[in-house]
């Protein structure tokens, strides 16, 4: 079960990575925050696929994968807010995002997980709200699938399954729907931006 659970998490891995790489390269030119939002995102995915023949690579790689996801949802959300000129709020994120996550190693576990759900929230309301106004469903269907893993977390997902699998089984399964939903998010999102711009550019 281990050896699956293991093959399932590489194949997500090089997925996302692909996914996530590939939506970096295409926004690149209109979309530069959500560009290096993903392209942290595809690094990280390429840092846990390594990891397991790299001990210096597995040390790094938690804090990676935290860093990325949370700082994926916020500079999406900074780039919806963006483009509808919402550019205080857009700048308040941002900066509280940054700050977060210098201030990290400060802050006791339980309290970094409070300010991880409650900045993954923030970043989550700012894009749909300026989704739904826009009637943006890819963007609102991504932003609901990147803020996933910062809502959620791996430790909820666990204890939600172990009264129904082993606590390995149930890690793989988390993680394995954590990284389907970011791979899922990158695709959606990136055709939510491209059509939010065409529709700012047709309103202009």
């Amino acid at each position: 079960m281990a050896t699956s659970v293991d093959a399932w998490s590489v194949c997500s891995n090089i997925v996302l990575c692909a996914i996530a790489l590939f939506s970096s390269h295409q926004l690149f030119k209109d979309h530069r925050a959500p560009s290096v939002a993903f392209f942290l995102l595809g690094f990280s995915a390429i840092q846990c696929t390594l990891s397991p023949f790299c001990v210096h690579l597995a040390y790094l790689q938690h804090e990676m994968e935290w860093a990325s996801e949370i700082l994926v949802s916020s500079l999406i959300a900074f780039d919806f807010l963006w483009l509808s000129e919402d550019c205080n709020t857009a700048h308040i994120l941002l900066c509280g995002s940054c700050l977060f996550l210098g201030l990290s190693d400060c802050l006791s576990a339980d309290t970094l997980n409070l300010m991880t759900h409650c900045l993954g929230l923030s970043s989550l309301s700012c894009s749909m709200t300026v989704c739904l106004f826009s009637s943006n469903g890819w963007g609102t269907i991504g932003s609901l699938a990147l803020s996933l893993p910062s809502l959620v977390g791996l430790r909820v997902g666990v204890q939600f399954l172990s009264p129904l699998l082993s606590p390995v089984a149930s890690e793989g399964l988390v993680k394995l729907i954590l990284k389907g939903s970011l791979s899922l998010g990158c695709w959606a999102t990136r055709r939510g931006l491209d059509h939010f711009l065409l529709e700012v550019r047709i309103w202009d």
